[in-house]
């Protein structure tokens, strides 16, 4: 385990080759530097790197020195850590990446820190007790709550992915059905995911409900329709407003005109050309 705090704008490269190697941010602002990728670490940010990788940590001088504590572990440590139950040498292997980067949760962030502490403070403690068992416990503890670490922020990620997925299906669903009477109940039957959770993400999507959405894009289908010259009549039924009330008053708020209006305004704009 080693320990730096740096004070004065520099670079420092990290990773070895035949070890893993794990950076933690514990305090300051870095920048990774990896082939083309300039990406921002901040405290409690995990950087894993797998043997035979380098990066690249820049400081810019600023009000916070950056303080960062380096773990280097072969595999063959890494498989006498591990037990029957957990192979640590496979779950870093088995891991899709060369460099990664993770931001612990402040809790774990707050155990890795403290441990990272403890170990780097050993090498200059006389022995005691139970020492090697001791700082054996300590690694084999930092390293899985890092891993924890990248595991929940995967599954994070893959939720997040899921979640927009969903959503991108179900604008799809809407265009496809727009004309058709679609209900909260209705998306929430066909995508088995609850009305709330629906209202939620187009809110953060949209800034609008899922009804203000539909109706606005059956506004402006109908508005299509009466620039290619159909009816009023035509138009709302087409558009998929059950009566020409309801249509008439969303379209004055949405356009400030009439539909007749609108219609009257295109045919003075054609006239004048």
């Amino acid at each position: 385990m080693e320990y730096l705090k740096i004070l004065d704008s520099t670079q420092r490269s990290f990773g070895q080759k035949k070890s893993y190697t794990i950076v933690f941010i514990a305090g300051g602002i870095g920048y990774m530097h990896q082939e083309d990728d300039n990406i921002v670490c901040t405290m409690e940010d995990l950087i894993f790197i797998k043997p035979g990788n380098k990066v690249k940590l820049e400081y810019r001088k600023n009000k916070y020195p950056l303080e960062v504590y380096v773990l280097y572990i072969g595999e063959e440590l890494l498989r006498k850590l591990s037990d029957e139950e957990t192979r640590l040498d496979e779950a870093f292997d088995f891991v899709p990446y060369q460099v990664k980067i993770v931001h612990s949760e402040s809790e774990s962030a707050m155990l890795i820190k403290n441990i990272s502490k403890k170990l780097y403070s050993m090498n200059n403690e006389p022995p005691k007790f139970a020492r090697s068992l001791y700082e054996k416990s300590l690694l084999t503890m930092i390293l899985v709550l890092a891993l924890r670490s990248s595991v929940q922020e995967d599954v994070q990620i893959k939720t997040n992915k899921k979640k927009h997925v969903v959503m991108d299906d179900i604008f799809i669903y809407i265009r496809e059905h727009l004309t058709e009477d679609i209900s909260l109940e209705r998306l929430e039957n066909e995508f088995y995911v609850s009305r709330y959770h629906i209202v939620r993400e187009f809110k953060k999507m949209t800034g609008e409900t899922p009804h203000s959405y539909i109706v606005k894009s059956r506004l402006d289908l109908c508005r299509h329709y009466i620039e290619q010259g159909k009816s009023i009549r035509e138009v709302y039924a087409l558009g998929g407003f059950g009566g020409y009330n309801h249509f008439f008053r969303a379209f004055k708020k949405e356009y400030g005109v009439t539909p007749m209006q609108y219609y009257n305004n295109l045919q003075i704009d054609r006239n004048e050309k």
